[in-house]
């Protein structure tokens, strides 16, 4: 019997050393696999998002970003089911990630996330996250905008915002 898995796009986010991120940042357009990158507001100083692939083909670009030198840690998150939408981001938009905790199944916040029209995509996580959520517009009014009604969504425990800088699409 054969079952037919889906790969959705895994989401590092990074630590990196004071004065070390423009090194950094030039060191991951190096790295094949990834469909952007950026520095971020909140505790991780990046986000990295990757294309989707295998487990052993995370784990090795994974590796490569770990061993660049201002790389203090890493947190991977590898979505195991979610939606993303067919719409295309801009790379003039903004973005900014939202990191949910929820107090009620994912997939009921899942399917209230699909009615926002600023979302990109949404996936259920397994660690000290269940949601992460990628959320785009025009400019930070649009995201604050979309932010706020993801907080009330039911279910939403806590949310944590990594507003995006300048993504870089590779």
């Amino acid at each position: 019997m054969s079952t037919q898995s889906t790969t959705y796009p895994t989401t590092i986010l990074a630590s990196i050393k004071p004065q070390m991120l423009n090194e950094v940042t030039k060191q991951l357009k190096t790295v094949q696999g990834i469909t952007y990158y950026t520095a971020t507001a909140g505790r991780f100083d990046l986000a990295i998002e990757l294309k989707a692939m295998s487990p052993s083909q995370v784990q090795d670009v994974v590796s490569k970003i770990r061993s660049i030198t201002g790389v203090t840690a890493t947190r991977t998150i590898t979505p195991f089911e979610g939606s993303a939408t067919a719409k295309t981001v801009q790379a003039s938009d903004s973005l900014a990630l939202v990191l949910l905790q929820v107090n009620e199944q994912a997939q009921k916040v899942l399917q209230s996330l699909k009615q926002n029209q600023h979302i990109r995509n949404a996936f259920s996580v397994q660690g000290e996250f269940d949601v992460i959520a990628t959320v785009y517009g025009k400019n930070t009014d649009e995201i604050f905008s979309a932010v706020t009604q993801i907080s009330e969504i039911q279910g939403v425990r806590t949310s944590e915002t990594l507003l995006a800088y300048r993504p870089i699409w590779a």
